[in-house]
């Protein structure tokens, strides 16, 4: 048993979990390595976006673990719809994308997280139950991304008067929040 498993519980149920991912092979080894928690239930799978949101209204999951480039849909794209029908769904971008437009819409559309494929298989299991308690995950290449974007639109943010009703959020900083 790896340090990174909690102890078992006989009364707590395994968090239902689907693996989102175009190619074979990943989704293929995520499920076998979130499988192997033992809070953890692989229930289903799906290779794009638009199936994501149609196996998720059938199966329920309670978390989605989800590339973000994909054909048909992609992950982002899907987060909106999945957050929509199933508010109480927790999704978690797990991609090797950095681009900004992904991260923020992502954020944007209610992922709860944003991993990179680069994360060692504990700092996964750690942050997918950091997202289950209701905490955000990011990795800390994106967490700094995050920080600088808002640094730099912050600094140009009109500074609130006493009279004010409060600081005035550019349409940039409205966005990544």
């Amino acid at each position: 048993m790896s340090d990174h498993q909690p102890p078992a519980s006989p009364a707590a149920m395994p968090i239902k979990v689907m693996i989102v991912d175009d190619h074979p092979i990943v989704r293929r080894g995520l499920r076998q390595l979130v499988g192997e928690q033992p809070d953890f239930e692989v229930i289903g799978e799906a290779d794009n976006g638009l199936e994501a949101v149609e196996k998720a209204r059938a199966l329920q999951p309670e978390l989605i673990v989800m590339d973000v480039e994909m054909p048909v849909m992609t992950g982002v794209e899907a987060v909106r719809p999945i957050r929509d029908q199933l508010p109480a769904v927790k999704v978690v971008m797990l991609t090797v994308s950095e681009a900004d437009e992904h991260l923020f819409d992502a954020i944007r559309y209610g992922a709860h997280g944003y991993l990179l494929k680069d994360l060692r298989p504990e700092q996964l299991y750690d942050l997918i139950r950091a997202v289950m308690r209701n905490e955000t995950a990011l990795s800390p290449a994106i967490a700094g991304r995050l920080l600088r974007e808002f640094r730099e639109h912050s600094d140009r943010r009109p500074v609130a008067t006493p009279e004010s009703t409060g600081p005035e959020l550019t349409s940039r900083e409205i966005q990544i929040l």
